[in-house]
Protein backbone atom coordinates (compact mmCIF):
# COMPACT_ATOMS: atom_id res chain seq x y z
CA UNK A 1 0.00 0.00 0.00
CA UNK A 2 1.44 3.54 -0.81
CA UNK A 3 1.20 6.28 1.54
CA UNK A 4 0.53 8.97 -0.23
CA UNK A 5 2.93 11.68 -0.18
CA UNK A 6 1.70 14.96 1.12
CA UNK A 7 3.11 18.49 0.54
CA UNK A 8 4.13 20.48 3.28
CA UNK A 9 3.20 23.94 3.32
CA UNK A 10 6.50 26.45 3.40
CA UNK A 11 7.38 27.75 6.12
CA UNK A 12 6.70 31.06 7.23
CA UNK A 13 9.60 33.53 6.35
CA UNK A 14 11.44 34.55 9.52
CA UNK A 15 10.78 38.13 10.35
CA UNK A 16 13.81 40.69 9.70
CA UNK A 17 15.16 42.25 12.64
CA UNK A 18 14.14 46.16 12.03
CA UNK A 19 17.28 48.11 11.92
CA UNK A 20 16.93 51.84 12.57
CA UNK A 21 17.57 54.68 10.86
CA UNK A 22 20.92 56.72 11.60
CA UNK A 23 17.97 59.22 13.06
CA UNK A 24 17.36 57.13 15.25
CA UNK A 25 20.46 56.42 17.69
CA UNK A 26 20.28 60.24 17.47
CA UNK A 27 18.80 59.90 21.40
CA UNK A 28 21.12 57.25 22.47
CA UNK A 29 24.36 58.55 21.12
CA UNK A 30 26.71 60.40 23.07
CA UNK A 31 29.55 62.19 21.67
CA UNK A 32 32.83 62.63 24.31
CA UNK A 33 34.07 66.13 24.02
CA UNK A 34 38.07 66.43 23.82
CA UNK A 35 39.04 67.76 27.48
CA UNK A 36 40.74 70.41 26.25
CA UNK A 37 40.31 73.21 23.46
CA UNK A 38 42.49 74.13 20.99
CA UNK A 39 43.98 76.99 22.65
CA UNK A 40 44.26 78.51 26.26
CA UNK A 41 40.52 79.91 27.44
CA UNK A 42 40.15 83.17 28.81
CA UNK A 43 38.17 86.10 29.16
CA UNK A 44 39.39 89.52 27.89
CA UNK A 45 39.03 91.11 30.28
CA UNK A 46 40.28 88.52 32.69
CA UNK A 47 43.51 88.31 30.50
CA UNK A 48 43.99 92.14 30.83
CA UNK A 49 43.39 92.48 34.82
CA UNK A 50 45.49 89.65 35.44
CA UNK A 51 47.93 90.60 33.54
CA UNK A 52 48.52 94.32 35.35
CA UNK A 53 47.92 93.02 38.50
CA UNK A 54 50.65 90.09 38.07
CA UNK A 55 53.13 92.60 36.30
CA UNK A 56 53.22 90.59 33.30
CA UNK A 57 53.22 87.20 34.51
CA UNK A 58 50.27 86.16 33.68
CA UNK A 59 51.29 86.59 30.13
CA UNK A 60 53.71 84.08 30.65
CA UNK A 61 51.30 81.45 32.22
CA UNK A 62 49.30 82.24 29.00
CA UNK A 63 52.22 81.92 26.44
CA UNK A 64 53.10 78.57 27.99
CA UNK A 65 49.67 77.27 28.49
CA UNK A 66 49.30 77.43 24.45
CA UNK A 67 52.49 75.90 23.76
CA UNK A 68 51.53 72.86 25.78
CA UNK A 69 48.52 72.29 24.03
CA UNK A 70 50.17 73.06 20.75
CA UNK A 71 52.55 70.60 22.01
CA UNK A 72 49.93 68.20 22.66
CA UNK A 73 48.18 68.71 19.48
CA UNK A 74 50.87 68.58 16.94
CA UNK A 75 53.37 66.50 19.00
CA UNK A 76 56.31 69.05 17.55
CA UNK A 77 59.02 68.74 19.52
CA UNK A 78 59.10 71.88 21.62
CA UNK A 79 59.58 73.03 25.58
CA UNK A 80 56.24 74.82 26.28
CA UNK A 81 58.39 76.27 29.40
CA UNK A 82 61.55 77.60 27.80
CA UNK A 83 58.98 79.21 24.86
CA UNK A 84 56.84 81.04 27.58
CA UNK A 85 60.39 82.54 29.28
CA UNK A 86 61.63 83.82 26.19
CA UNK A 87 58.36 84.81 25.02
CA UNK A 88 58.98 88.13 23.44
CA UNK A 89 61.00 85.88 20.65
CA UNK A 90 58.91 82.73 20.69
CA UNK A 91 56.00 85.50 20.25
CA UNK A 92 56.75 86.08 16.76
CA UNK A 93 56.00 82.21 16.13
CA UNK A 94 52.90 81.45 18.08
CA UNK A 95 51.50 84.12 16.43
CA UNK A 96 51.98 83.19 13.24
CA UNK A 97 50.84 79.81 14.07
CA UNK A 98 47.34 81.45 15.89
CA UNK A 99 46.98 82.93 12.40
CA UNK A 100 47.93 80.13 9.96
CA UNK A 101 44.88 77.67 12.16
CA UNK A 102 42.49 80.76 12.22
CA UNK A 103 42.76 80.38 8.45
CA UNK A 104 42.40 77.12 8.22
CA UNK A 105 39.76 76.82 11.34
CA UNK A 106 37.76 79.72 8.72
CA UNK A 107 37.70 82.32 11.35
CA UNK A 108 40.05 84.67 9.49
CA UNK A 109 42.46 87.08 11.62
CA UNK A 110 42.09 90.87 10.58
CA UNK A 111 45.64 91.42 11.91
CA UNK A 112 49.65 91.30 10.97
CA UNK A 113 51.89 87.83 13.52
CA UNK A 114 54.47 89.87 12.28
CA UNK A 115 53.67 93.60 14.23
CA UNK A 116 52.03 92.02 17.02
CA UNK A 117 55.43 90.62 18.18
CA UNK A 118 57.22 92.97 17.77
CA UNK A 119 54.65 95.65 19.57
CA UNK A 120 54.54 92.81 22.33
CA UNK A 121 58.77 92.57 22.14
CA UNK A 122 58.78 96.42 22.48
CA UNK A 123 56.83 97.20 25.37
CA UNK A 124 58.20 93.85 27.07
CA UNK A 125 61.74 95.38 26.99
CA UNK A 126 60.02 98.67 28.35
CA UNK A 127 60.76 97.28 31.87
CA UNK A 128 64.21 98.56 31.44
CA UNK A 129 62.99 102.28 30.85
CA UNK A 130 63.84 104.92 34.09
CA UNK A 131 61.20 105.50 36.35
CA UNK A 132 58.00 106.04 35.47
CA UNK A 133 58.34 105.33 32.13
CA UNK A 134 58.87 101.18 32.91
CA UNK A 135 55.24 101.32 33.86
CA UNK A 136 54.58 101.54 29.99
CA UNK A 137 55.41 97.52 30.35
CA UNK A 138 52.15 96.99 32.15
CA UNK A 139 50.56 97.38 28.81
CA UNK A 140 52.84 94.72 26.84
CA UNK A 141 49.74 92.17 26.73
CA UNK A 142 47.92 94.85 24.82
CA UNK A 143 49.37 93.34 21.35
CA UNK A 144 48.04 89.72 22.70
CA UNK A 145 44.76 90.73 22.94
CA UNK A 146 44.08 90.52 19.00
CA UNK A 147 45.69 86.89 19.39
CA UNK A 148 43.52 86.00 22.46
CA UNK A 149 40.30 86.58 20.45
CA UNK A 150 41.22 84.56 17.70
CA UNK A 151 42.02 81.93 19.77
CA UNK A 152 39.11 82.08 21.71
CA UNK A 153 37.23 81.92 18.13
CA UNK A 154 39.11 78.89 17.23
CA UNK A 155 37.67 77.32 20.37
CA UNK A 156 34.21 78.17 20.02
CA UNK A 157 34.49 76.28 16.61
CA UNK A 158 35.86 73.10 18.57
CA UNK A 159 33.57 72.40 21.43
CA UNK A 160 35.49 71.18 24.34
CA UNK A 161 34.82 70.06 27.73
CA UNK A 162 37.05 72.33 29.61
CA UNK A 163 35.09 76.10 30.68
CA UNK A 164 35.83 79.27 29.03
CA UNK A 165 37.39 80.96 31.90
CA UNK A 166 36.18 84.22 32.09
CA UNK A 167 35.82 84.57 35.69
CA UNK A 168 37.99 85.57 38.22
CA UNK A 169 38.31 82.53 40.81
CA UNK A 170 39.17 83.18 44.16
CA UNK A 171 43.12 82.63 43.89
CA UNK A 172 42.84 85.18 41.09
CA UNK A 173 41.05 88.17 43.38
CA UNK A 174 43.81 87.02 45.80
CA UNK A 175 46.29 87.51 43.42
CA UNK A 176 44.90 90.98 41.90
CA UNK A 177 44.86 92.72 45.95
CA UNK A 178 48.27 91.04 46.06
CA UNK A 179 49.73 92.45 42.79
CA UNK A 180 47.82 96.25 43.81
CA UNK A 181 49.19 96.41 47.03
CA UNK A 182 52.77 95.48 45.56
CA UNK A 183 52.07 98.25 42.71
CA UNK A 184 50.80 100.67 45.79
CA UNK A 185 54.29 99.57 47.31
CA UNK A 186 56.49 100.50 44.69
CA UNK A 187 54.18 103.83 43.74
CA UNK A 188 55.43 105.24 47.02
CA UNK A 189 58.71 104.76 46.48
CA UNK A 190 59.19 106.17 43.50
CA UNK A 191 57.56 109.59 44.70
CA UNK A 192 58.88 109.58 47.99
CA UNK A 193 62.04 112.41 48.32
CA UNK A 194 65.50 110.98 47.69
CA UNK A 195 67.31 111.75 50.84
CA UNK A 196 70.36 113.52 50.89
CA UNK A 197 73.14 111.27 51.81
Amino acid sequence: MKIPFVRQAPAAPSPVPHVPAPDDFSDHIEVALPLEYPYFPVGTFKFAVMSIATFGIYDLYWFWQNWKRIRNRTGDQLSPFWRAMFSPLWGFSLAHRVYEHAARARQPANWDATLLGALYLVLYMSHRLPDPWWLVCLFAFAPLVPILQTTRRINASAPAAEGDNQQLSVANILTIIVGELVFLLIAIGMFLPDEAG
